[in-house]
């Protein structure tokens, strides 16, 4: 009888402990050498009730198909993806809910030297825009560039390329004439790789003032706005100033978003809770990711 009874009682134990354990949350982020694969790390370490797990991923597009298709239950993306992606599956978005904000990233655009190109709106059909492939952060900047302003960027080539290899193709300048790289300012690839070819590459304006007024979500809000990338970020890539030094670069803007299934949160609404307190516990470090690095 007394070992029944322990047994009745272990076994309500680890009954009660596997009620009360939490479920796990997949976030999805991006390349694990960005900052969205760091962000989520971040964000886990604070998570001490529900675990969370940091799933790689090929960008924010890719992000919500995964969530869309129930392989993510939370995901980092750009606010441009959802416009982007929306307007491929209208309905798909109804099911994604907006959970907290990362930090601003600015549109980068590098051009050659010699292709007198000073701003993005010099761009014409004569120009090629190494854009990156399908899904990826700046590829999907320039789709909602071509989806507010078709007449202006739908007659501009783009080339998938990215990273060291587009960067490359940019400084011989005879195939493609400029990259897009969406990041935070700062960014390694910005200090290092494009500084180290400054002779040939130049920051420019990303600043198209029209798109804040025609580039709106599904709240009716502006999904860009307008910043600066201070003079002597990187000293060897920005325009000279008219005396000395060099100018800051006028950019657009754009958030980088938390998003959650409404699905996970109807049936996880306490742990969602946790989730969003360990969020807000991690956004100071997060935040930091996006500081210009000295």
């Amino acid at each position: 009888m007394r070992t029944l009874l322990v047994g009745l009682l272990l076994g309500t134990v680890l009954s009660g402990t596997a009620a009360a354990a939490e479920p796990g949350f997949r976030l999805c982020t991006g390349y694990d050498t960005g900052n969205y694969f760091k962000a989520g790390h971040l964000l886990k370490r604070t998570s001490t009730s529900v675990p969370v797990e940091v799933v790689p991923s090929q960008g924010s597009l890719d992000n919500l198909a995964k969530m869309i298709a129930g392989q993510c239950d939370g995901a980092f993306v750009q606010a441009d993806a959802m416009l982007v992606f929306s307007s491929r599956n209208a309905q798909a978005l109804s099911g994604i809910e907006r959970a907290g904000v990362l930090y601003a990233e600015d549109a980068h655009l590098l051009c050659n030297r010699a292709s007198g190109i000073g701003r993005v709106t010099d761009l014409t059909k004569a120009n090629t825009v190494a854009v990156g492939p399908d899904g990826t952060g700046a590829r999907t900047t320039w789709d909602a560039f071509v989806l507010a302003d078709k007449k202006r960027y739908g007659p501009v080539q783009t080339d998938p390329r990215s990273g060291v290899r587009a960067l490359s193709a940019v400084s011989d300048g005879s195939q493609v004439q400029c990259l897009l790289y969406v990041g935070a300012p700062g960014a390694s690839f910005m200090k290092d790789d494009a500084s180290a070819l400054g002779d040939r590459v130049v920051l420019v304006g990303t600043d198209d003032w029209d798109m804040g007024g025609v580039a709106k979500d599904s709240r009716g809000k502006a999904v860009y706005g307008y910043g600066e990338i201070a003079s002597g970020t990187y000293p060897r890539i920005q325009p000279g100033g008219a005396v000395f030094g060099t100018k800051a670069v006028k950019t657009i803007t754009v958030e980088a978003l938390f998003v959650t299934s409404t699905a996970w949160i109807s049936a996880n609404e306490g742990a969602y809770d946790k989730v969003l307190r360990a969020f807000t516990a991690a956004g100071p470090a997060i935040k930091a990711l996006a500081k210009p690095a000295n």
